[in-house]
């Protein structure tokens, strides 16, 4: 897995160091990281490059062979902890060099599990053992980076409720453990790029102990896990979660990964097939294409300008098989050393049972003795002659961007300071008096990021990166020299100005409390966290070292402001206006640029500045809480929130917490109306009123989310949600804050402000067309629901809107028109909540005293006996991504179909992917779905290929062989098997919510979806064990086999990629604009189509064609 530079395409603006401020997203869901199911790119991980030893406890280096007998286990400094914190915790430092940070939960235990879980650790650990298995998983239902935020769109417009289940993630407690290898990307070899890329991959493959290849991902998957792996430059990261009581052989065929593993040369074709897949799907990526452009800048001697995801040219074409077999193993015989290594484990275990199993288990990593490679030596990877320079860059997408990069020295060594999280609070700040306030009264910006994002890319041991990265309007595109004098401006006042210790104290009081009233992360995600930070620190900061700011050193920030000087920075400018002037061409990714001198007029400028008097430092920010006081108990505990308020235009539920015991509430606001279903242009004032409404608020709003608060607001097709949480003392004038700014809407629009971002949302418009898996995913909405508007016909109505029309026809009708439903849950009062109820009472009566509310329903068609095609070409003919779905309609569902729908879905997900990917080699995403479209059940299977390798009819195709092939798997499957997997899906529903957030979502689902079954995992946990093999195979066999079936009902939705990356044609915003329809639909392509396809040739008068299912709710 690659780690990215950032993304920079879908501005916010904010600080990178502050991604748990990230809330502020508004008309899109924000995007979640999944881990499970798929080797990918990370997005944006706030967590430091593992790069040198950590204090006098650090790594040891024992002298000794791959057979050397290990010493005896050494314990080391406990980790400094939150007062709160009820884990307890031991380092050691096992005989071969490798450290461990044992974590126990044990309280979770003594506060309140099943019997089973309290006699867990008397369990024999090989009580469990089972034979192998050859089936192999490694994504699950929603993967990928680009891909998943279109899935959880897709989601939340077309079921808004969330049944837990494993296609969300395990949900019961799981165990989990991570290793870090303390070594990455800059040891490729640079005759074989991207091969410690191909080494992670590889050792999945098997290994002496446990042979069959991906064993240890088919392990994990059947027993309610998922595992995951990424390279960075400088660390190489593996980890997995599972069922508890399966740790120790889960721990145990991990280990493998890391003391014999196969790495057989026949499996080297596949998963080199599955790295090149993953570069492919990059590749239209402009983050992606932009980071390995800024490699390139480095010297070619320095490992930073190594093109580090491997492609089928670099391990493949360049180097014969045998030749690239010896390099594999060689390179996992010097790197892959116990010495290098960090492992975390954590479980409802005790100390001293997990640090027996970890020592039986893995002492047996071999140390090579060799001395770890350290990198500081190195001279700086970038020289003046190509880093102080213009480049001017076309983007895959449609917009203007200015990115400025300066390098200074490492600063790993002041991770106590942190001086760059100080300057990118300045840089990134949103309030009165920032540069982004600046440029947006001027209406040349509507986004900015200022930061390091920490990966080790921008952060390692030769050296550290400061950006600032701002989307621009169209005008500040034609005022770039004036946006960039406006940066200078900021950063010589705040140079001379000196460090401001007030403002340094508060950051630093902020992210005490945040650390301190944390709440829970999933144990994968700690793990993963905590081993990558034990490269860096010693023991007793393995907790705080990553968040906590410790002391104050004005000379050392003071250092890095003297960096961010004019001569000493990068300036890259991103723009289709680029498109006929840019003649060169970066390697790997084909991004056209051009790398021009700076205009020695702009430098002259830039060195000194006039002082700009709208620009000044943050005022005390009024938003940090004081009080963290616990409410009393009410005097009936409540296990689901109680209505306390309801009318004809709304209701109220309320839950106090009683279990998290945090200073913390979270609030849910939805707006339904059925505005938005009349009409795209109504769809369209949507988006475009929130993003304009993001631009009124944010100065208002911004102190409250660097105080730790969030705050969201997500169009959705029904209405508009409003999602806040926080410290609960402050969290009513949060939500004030954006009430008032939603009723002052009116009074605060200017025309110049409302066409730029008018012109940026038919550009966010643009750039979703342009990508096959938001073309498929429109597409298969328009034919099953009665509304659902698309995003080409949104742009084609947002052309025509102008201000007066947006406040006529939406604003002044979005309040009177709505149907509230609203939740406040956590550590708040009935009063207060009422309170706060009250808010958006006072606003909608004063605006409706006497409006009746129209509640806003979606219906879905029944599709058509048979199998229906709909073929499309992707309308960006440089992405050669092919996208493939074939989904499979059931109808109307009741709970006990919920419950086998995602029993076969779970059961199907690994030979799914092992069939379609790991043996067929479709593509590197490969997953299955079940669907719920408005109480429509369902799944899907998805595959996205390459359209030079595979055509969308071979894929097709495939996937019904699979199906075909699965009804019979699980037709036979055995009693004892089933009723394993039964005991799977029960442990994955029997769940006990590990955060309030985790609750108030399960909660809210229900709520949001007008069902109100709060105790539907318990309902569906008592139907399943009625689940039969007949049942089952008889349900799917239903569903997906077209032979003599009169209830068979698919819809293929295939979206043809490009044949070349490079030469095709893409349609511009321009002329988007001027087409009738956007998306042609083709018939038969190829012999593999069977003849009796229908393909959909018109979309519109094949549904009018289609009959509505009526309105239904899964409640019983």
């Amino acid at each position: 897995m690659r780690s990215l530079l950032k993304n920079i395409c879908g501005y916010v603006g904010k600080s990178y160091m502050s991604s748990k401020r990230n809330a502020s997203a508004l008309s899109k869901p924000s995007k979640k990281l999944r881990r499970f199911g798929s080797k990918q790119p990370r997005m944006g991980k706030n967590t430091v490059t593992p790069v040198i030893q950590g204090g006098a406890e650090g790594m040891a280096t024992q002298p000794s062979g791959e057979h050397a007998t290990p010493a005896e286990c050494q314990i080391l400094t406990s980790p400094t902890k939150s007062p709160f914190d009820k884990k307890e915790y031991r380092t050691i430092r096992l005989g071969n060099g490798l450290r461990v940070l044992l974590v126990s939960e044990m309280h979770k235990i003594t506060e309140g599990g099943d019997e089973d879980d309290q006699q867990l650790y008397e369990d024999d650990p090989d009580e469990d053992m089972e034979e192998e298995e050859s089936e192999e998983e490694e994504e699950g239902e929603e993967e990928e980076s680009e891909e998943e935020e279109d899935e959880q769109m897709e989601e939340e417009n077309e079921v808004e409720k969330a049944s837990k289940s494993y296609m969300e993630g395990p949900n019961k407690y799981q165990a989990a453990a991570a290793l870090c290898v303390g070594v990455g990307s800059f040891e490729d070899p640079k005759e074989i790029q991207g091969l410690m890329h191909f080494l992670e991959h590889m050792v999945f493959m098997g290994s002496e102990k446990y042979p069959k290849e991906n064993s240890f991902d088919n392990f994990i998957k059947k027993r309610g896990g998922g595992d995951n792996a990424h390279t960075d430059m400088e660390h190489t990261t593996f980890y997995f979660e599972v069922q508890e009581k399966y740790l120790h052989e889960g721990l145990d065929r991990f280990a493998q990964f890391f003391i014999k593993p196969l790495m057989k040369k026949e499996a080297m074709q596949r998963e080199r097939e599955a790295v090149h897949s993953e570069f492919q799907m990059a590749q239209p990526e402009d983050a992606y294409r932009i980071q390995q452009l800024f490699a390139s800048i480095a010297d070619e001697n320095h490992p930073m300008s190594k093109f580090t995801w491997g492609n089928e040219t670099t391990l493949n074409l360049e180097i014969p098989d045998q030749e690239l077999h010896e390099k594999l193993h060689k390179l996992r015989l010097q790197y892959y050393s116990a010495q290098y290594m960090t492992l975390a484990v954590q479980a409802r275990l005790p100390l001293d049972t997990l640090q027996s199993w970890v020592t039986q288990i893995f002492e047996s990593v071999p140390n090579n003795g060799i001395p770890k490679p350290t990198y500081g030596h190195i001279s700086f990877p970038f020289p003046k002659e190509k880093m102080h320079k213009l480049y001017k860059i076309v983007p895959m997408k449609d917009y203007h961007s200015i990115e400025i990069n300066w390098t200074l020295p490492t600063l790993l060594k002041h991770y106590r300071i942190k001086p760059l999280q100080y300057i990118s609070h300045l840089l990134g700040h949103e309030g009165h008096g920032s540069i982004l306030s600046f440029l947006k009264k001027k209406v040349w910006a509507v986004g900015l990021y200022a930061g390091n994002d920490e990966s080790g890319f921008e952060h390692n041991s030769t050296y550290a990166v400061m950006s600032l990265s701002v989307e621009l309007t169209n005008e500040g595109f034609k005022n770039i020299q004036e946006v960039l004098l406006v940066i200078f401006q900021y950063l010589k006042m705040i140079r001379e100005a000196k460090p401001n210790e007030r403002i340094y104290r508060e950051i630093q009081q902020v992210e005490k409390i945040d650390f301190d009233y944390a709440e829970e992360s999933k144990a994968v995600e700690n793990v993963e966290s905590l081993v990558e930070n034990m490269q860096i620190y010693p023991p007793e900061d393995y907790l705080t070292g990553s968040d906590l700011l410790f002391e104050y050193n004005e000379q050392i920030i003071q250092n890095c402001l003297d960096h961010l000087i004019p001569s000493q920075c990068n300036i890259m400018i991103s723009s289709k206006s680029y498109e006929n002037i840019c003649t060169q061409s970066e390697t790997w990714f084909g991004t056209k640029y051009n790398m021009e001198a700076i205009p020695v007029a702009w430098e002259l400028e830039w060195n000194n500045p006039p002082p700009n008097p709208d620009l000044f430092l943050p005022c005390p920010n009024t938003f940090i809480p004081d009080k963290y006081d616990l409410l009393s108990s009410e005097s009936t505990i409540l296990d689901y929130p109680k209505k306390i308020e309801e009318s004809k235009w709304g209701e109220l539920w309320f839950k106090q917490d009683e279990k998290f015991k945090l200073p913390r509430a979270y609030c849910n606001l939805y707006l339904l109306t059925d505005m938005v279903l009349k009409s795209p242009r109504l769809a369209a004032m949507l988006d475009l009123f929130l993003n304009l409404y993001q631009q009124q608020m944010v100065e208002d709003v911004y102190p409250a989310t660097m105080a730790q608060y969030s705050y969201s607001v997500t169009a959705t097709e029904r209405g508009l949600v409003i999602k806040i949480n926080g410290f609960n003392q402050k969290l009513p004038k949060l939500l004030e804050l954006l009430l008032d700014n939603m009723e002052n809407f009116g009074k605060q629009l200017e025309e110049k402000t409302f066409n730029e971002i008018k012109q940026q949302q038919m550009k966010s418009y643009y750039n979703g067309i342009l990508k096959p898996n938001t073309t498929r995913k429109d597409i298969r909405l328009s034919v099953l629901q009665n509304v659902h508007w698309t995003l080409f016909s949104k742009l084609k109505a947002l052309k025509d809107i102008t201000p007066s029309s947006l406040l006529e026809e939406f604003v002044s009708n979005l309040i009177p028109s709505c149907h509230v439903r609203m939740l406040v849950q956590g550590n708040i009062s009935e009063s207060q909540t009422k309170e706060m109820y009250n808010m958006i009472r006072s606003k909608k009566e004063s605006s409706s005293p006497s409006t009746m509310c129209v509640y806003p329903e979606i219906q879905t068609h029944c599709l058509v006996v048979g199998r229906n095609v709909v073929r499309v070409t992707g309308v960006n003919r440089n992405d050669t991504n092919s996208s493939v779905i074939n989904y499979y309609q059931s109808g109307p569902g009741n709970l006990w179909e919920e419950v086998l729908n995602e029993f076969v879905m779970m059961v199907m997900d690994e030979p799914l992917f092992d069939f379609l990917r790991t043996k067929e080699q479709l593509g590197y995403h490969v997953y299955g779905t079940v669907r719920n479209t408005f109480s429509i059940l369902g799944l899907s299977v998805t595959v996205n290929t390459q359209a030079n390798k595979f055509s969308v009819s071979h894929v097709d195709e495939r996937i019904e062989a699979f199906l075909k092939e699965f009804v019979m798997h699980l037709r036979n499957l055995k009693q004892e098997e089933l009723e394993a997997l039964r005991e799977t899906l029960k442990s994955m529903k029997q769940t006990v919510d590990l955060t309030l957030k985790e609750e108030v979502d399960r909660n809210w689902a229900e709520i949001s979806c007008g069902e109100y079954i709060f105790d539907r995992l318990k309902r569906e946990i008592d139907l399943i064990p009625q689940i039969t093999t007949e049942a089952a195979s008889s349900y799917l066999e239903k569903l997906v086999c077209q032979e003599n079936n009169n209830n068979y009902k698919k819809l293929s939705v295939q979206v043809v990629g490009g044949q070349s990356s490079e030469d095709g044609e893409v349609i511009t915003l321009e002329d988007t604009l001027k087409q009738s329809e956007i998306l042609k639909c083709i018939g038969a392509s190829d012999d593999k189509d069977p003849n009796d396809t229908n393909f959909i040739l018109d979309l519109e008068s094949h549904k009018e064609k289609l009959v509505l299912y009526p309105v239904s709710r899964i409640v019983k």
